[in-house]
Formats: structure tokens, sequence, C-alpha cells
């Protein structure tokens, strides 16, 4: 019996074992479930949220939108220190996406760390970051997002970031795209932004002259920011960057019917032929062309076109060829502010004494010149000292122009007797010869063009003068 009792014991004590091993076993198997449970469920929440850097937690959703393939992307946070609410597109295009999310993402950050440096630990930032989005024609967008920044001190900062895509391919298309790469067509460009903000009678008072030319240079980083909206071609500029707090963050607005020459084939609009201007013969209908000859000049021209401005006044420009050369950019500002070009021979010679292949030289390699400088031919011709024959004519493809009041400023050069010659040869319907290389005759205009307007003629350009000539 009391070995029996030693064996039972010892079945006894080793299934005591068992069990508790069983026990322990068990438990340790629920326990690493538990924590895996545990640990997954805080994989899920993270990634059910968006953590910045300095764990600011965030709501991320996405929704579809009007245009086809684009989605509406927002990131909001409702932290009481740092709140900030972003809206940006995303496309089926992963590059596209990853430009857009990588200025999204310096975005907060800057945001962030600014705040973190704010000494005021109770001071409340904010950031928004709104979303415009515009079609043009059947597959491009522009995408415009405006960041409205606010860290502490008084003011808001705006700035502005452009995308510009065809959504079919996912190319992002920057401004020498657009511009078909050509260096010419980025310097009439910046002469018309330039322009624009200059005669923008809300900026006169607050622009920075100096940054204003600095960032209106023809230098392709300075016309990045840019979207086709309807009918024009807009630029952004930040606030603070070239004019006073006041002036807000200026656009410009160029139409795109003045800009189209210069895109590249594939963002030309379709232009309308204009239609030509019939003669009614209405006797009330006060009608004139001024003409300037032998400019362009870089300090004449520029007073000429200042007051002309002032008037609302348009004429025509006769250029020689060599001095667009010299001057191309006065050249690509008369056709900015919205005058005709007109061929006036290379270097003013007498046609009529030189070979006729000579005579046409002179015409063409003035042709190739100002197309160059401005990215459009001269509509008009003018001979020197009006000197031209059939046969030199007949190798002119577009009108021969002369005049019919010579106000005989290349000979008086006095300011004071620009207007009364101008008064005693006045007519209807007549063009008036002057010169944009004499400071008396930009001295003169502005008596010349206040006498005209008082007596109700509108100022026209030679090839909008010409049919009722006829």
């Amino acid at each position: 019996m009391p070995e029996r009792r030693r064996r039972r014991r010892r079945r006894g004590q080793k299934i005591d074992f068992l069990l508790i091993g069983l026990i322990i076993t068990l438990s340790t198997i629920i326990l690493v479930i538990i924590l895996s449970k545990d640990d997954f469920k805080f994989q899920k929440i993270s990634a059910s949220k968006e953590t910045t850097s300095d764990s600011i937690k965030s709501n991320l959703s996405t929704e579809s939108s009007a245009f086809p393939g684009i989605r509406i992307v927002t990131d909001v946070s409702n932290d009481k220190r740092t709140p900030f609410s972003i809206h940006y597109p995303e496309t089926d295009n992963e590059a596209f996406n990853d430009a857009v999310l990588q200025y999204i993402k310096d975005s907060k950050e800057n945001y962030l760390a600014s705040m973190k440096k704010n000494k005021d630990k109770k001071a409340t930032g904010e950031l928004n970051i709104s979303l415009e989005t515009f079609p043009y024609q059947k597959h491009y967008y522009s995408f415009v997002l405006t960041t409205m920044l606010y860290t502490g001190g008084a003011n808001h900062e705006v700035s502005t970031k452009t995308f510009f895509i065809n959504n079919e391919t996912g190319e992002l298309i920057s401004i020498q795209a657009l511009l078909h790469n050509d260096e010419n067509n980025l310097s009439t460009l910046a002469t018309h932004v330039r322009n624009d903000l200059q005669r923008n009678p809300q900026l006169k008072d607050e622009l920075i002259q100096d940054e204003l030319l600095k960032v209106t240079e023809p230098k392709w980083s300075n016309f990045n920011r840019f979207a086709i909206v309807d009918d024009s071609l807009q630029f952004y500029f930040d606030e603070y960057e070239i004019a006073s707090g006041a002036a807000g963050a200026p656009i410009v607005k160029l139409p795109l019917s003045l800009i189209n020459p210069l895109l590249a084939p594939d963002f030309q609009i379709a232009m309308e032929k204009p239609a030509e201007p019939i003669n009614t013969g209405d006797p009330n209908a006060k009608r004139i062309a001024l003409t300037f000859d032998d400019g362009p000049h870089p300090k004449v021209t520029e007073q000429i076109l200042d007051t002309l401005d002032k008037y609302h006044a348009k004429a025509t420009f006769f250029m020689l060829g060599s001095r667009v050369q010299h001057y191309p950019d006065i050249a690509r500002d008369v056709l900015a502010r919205g005058h005709e070009i007109g061929n006036h021979s290379w270097n003013h010679p007498v046609l009529t004494k030189l070979s006729l292949e000579s005579a046409v030289n002179q015409c063409t390699s003035t042709v190739a010149e100002i197309e160059k400088a401005i990215n459009q031919k001269p509509t008009v011709f003018r001979p020197p000292y009006g000197a031209t024959n059939d046969a030199i004519n007949a190798q002119i493809p577009v009108p021969v122009v002369l005049w019919t009041i010579d106000t005989l400023d290349w000979k008086h050069r006095n300011a004071q007797q620009l207007l009364p010659n101008v008064k005693n040869n006045l007519h209807n319907n007549a063009i008036v010869l002057m010169h944009d290389i004499h400071q008396s005759t930009a001295d003169g205009l502005d008596a010349v063009l206040a006498y005209l307007q008082g007596q109700g003629y509108e100022f026209v350009t030679v090839s909008e003068i010409l049919p009722y000539r006829q």
C-alpha cells in the first residue's frame, strides 16, 4: 500500500505540473493575442489620422469634383494653437500628386516651425490653403493654391502657388512650354506684365519700383506663377513682393487675344478675323491717324507713348530696322500699349536711288528684325522721304502709306510750332507725319492731342483709317 500511494502521489504531481504548464502557456498565448490586438488597434488609429512632425492630428478626406479625373483633398486640424485648413487637387498622375504634396508638406512644416519658435506660447496661428480650378480647352487645368499664413504679429501673409497640367498625360506645363521656349516671346510677355502693373491706377501709389523692375525682368523664373482663367493669362504676385501691403496680392490679367502670337500652337485660341471698317461717308465721323517715323528712341518714344496713353490715343510707328535692332524692348512696349508698327526701311536711304534688289532688301531685313523683336510682322510700309515707285511698291507685301499732313517737326524742332502746323492743315481722315526721335515733338504732342480731342477726333491707326481714304 505505501508503494502504491507513492506512485499515485507522483502521478498527481506530474498532472499538477502539466496543468500548471498548460495554464502558463494558455495565459501567455492570451496575453500575446491581447497585446497584438492593441498594437493593431493603435496602428489602425494612426493610419486614419494625419500626424505632423509635432504630432498635430488632422482629419484627411478626399472627394470627387465637377472636373473629370480631379479629386479634392481636404486636410483639417482643430488644434487650439496651430489650426489649419488645407485643400489641394489630386489626379491619377503620381508625379503631379507628388509635386502638390511637396508644396503642402513644406507649407505645413514652415507654419508649425514658425509657431514653435514663437516665444508667446499662448499665441494662436492659422494656415489656410484654398484651391481654385480653371479648365482650359479640352484637357488642360490650372490650379491656383492661395496660402494665407499667420504666425503672430499684425498681418497675415498671402502667397500663391500654381500648377498647369495636361490632364490626359499628367504633364506639368511650364511657362517655357507655354511660350514655345522662345525668349523673344518671354521678353514681349515681360513688357506686357510690367506695363499692366505700372498703368494700374489701384497700384499707382503702392508699387515698389525697384522690386517691380526686378521681378518683371525677362527671366523664366519670374513668371512661374500663372494660370489660364477664361479668356486671360493671369500672373500672381505675393503680398509685399512688388507693392506695399495696402495693394494686397496683385494679379495681372492679359487677354489671350493680346498675347496669342506668343503662345505655343497647342495653347493658342482661334482668332476671328476682324471685320474691315466700312466707309459710311458720315461727315460727322471725325478720324485722324497720328504717325511717328524713324524710331524707336529709348527716351523720346517712351515719352510719346505716355502722352498717347493719357488721351487713350492709338498711333502708328514706322520703325527703322537698325534702331529696332538696338531697342527691341521699346518696340515691344509700343506693341504692348496697343499701337501699330510699320516698316520704314533699315537705315533710311532714298529707295529710288538704289537697285531694286537693294531697295527690297531694305524692306525685308527690317521685317525680319521687327518680327524678331515683337513676334509679328509690320502691317504697313512707309518709304523714307516718301520716295518710291511702282517697281518697289510691287515688291512690298503690305500697304505703302505716305501722309497728308507734314508737321515739319523734323525741320523746325520747336514744340510750340507743332500744333499750329496741324491746325492749319487739319482735315478729316488725315494721316499726320511726326517723328519720335525729336524731343521737341514729345514736348509739343500733349497740346496737339488735347486740341484734336476737343474737336471730337477719334485717334486711329493707319490700317484703320485706310478704308476711309479709298
